[in-house]
């Protein structure tokens, strides 16, 4: 659907689907409707109940066990007569169901760029990501791309990027330009349950090596980098908010 879409305008949710429902969709209508009247200046009529039996439908056509999770594209495309067009998208299917810790502790790299509507899910950051995450492959063999502006780390590809030192979570500001996403929230939420500070501040490109952890929140849950333009980081204290963001309420 992306590769049809690439010519058109549209923002985005990257939804968790398990068992016929999805985590926290109502928050996720919430955020893409209030972006879409930002962007668009026409506030989307986003029938919940209808959207989520889309969802099962697809779970269920793309035969995604019950046992497993899954992640779920939904675009909100604006359209010729000022109105919007809801597309959802079956992604891939997920080994957990619920938001997991990733055991895979990728490599990354920064690339200072900037984007229209800064970090506000719509299809520049989709095509930022693909791009960048490629030329960090090709020029640098790192897996992931981490956006900057100036010393300010800002997202890994399309996800809201935290940093932890001791028992104090850094999550960028969004009056920076950070990603807004409903899983920036929710990690947030989870890290003070958790009993970490949190604290809204930049992580600053000159300072990465005096962090212990630092690690990216998306539809799937939590992945720690191994490695950010050569400071390397620990996995350790993030398993506490990983629990604590597991244990969060699931409704629809």
């Amino acid at each position: 659907m992306v590769s049809e879409l690439h010519t058109r305008h549209f923002v985005y949710q990257r939804v968790h689907a398990s068992g016929g429902r999805t985590l926290h969709l109502a928050k996720h209508l919430t955020l893409a409707a209030r972006v879409f009247e930002q962007i668009y200046g026409v506030r989307p009529s986003l029938d919940e109940r209808g959207i989520a039996g889309r969802i099962a439908s697809l779970l269920k056509e793309s035969r995604v066990p019950a046992h497993a999770g899954a992640t779920v594209m939904l675009y909100l495309v604006p359209t010729d007569e000022g109105g919007c067009e809801i597309v959802a998208e079956f992604e891939r299917v997920l080994l957990d169901a619920g938001y997991a810790h990733s055991p895979l502790r990728p490599t990354a790299v920064t690339f200072e760029y900037s984007l229209p509507f800064g970090g506000l899910p719509t299809g520049f950051q989709l095509a930022a990501r693909a791009l960048f995450d490629s030329l960090a492959l090709s020029r640098h063999g790192t897996t992931r791309s981490v956006r900057r502006e100036g010393e300010s780390l800002l997202s890994c590809g399309d996800s809201p990027i935290f940093a932890l030192r001791g028992r104090a979570l850094f999550v960028p500001p969004l009056s920076r330009g950070a990603v807004e996403s409903v899983e920036r929230q929710l990690v947030m939420e989870a890290a003070e349950r958790a009993g970490f500070v949190v604290r809204e501040e930049p992580i600053s490109h000159s300072q990465l090596k005096s962090f212990d952890e630092l690690f990216f929140a998306d539809a799937t849950g939590i992945t720690s980098l191994s490695e950010c333009d050569g400071a390397k980081f620990m996995t350790f204290a993030v398993a506490r908010i990983v629990a604590a963001l597991a244990g969060a309420p699931t409704a629809v």
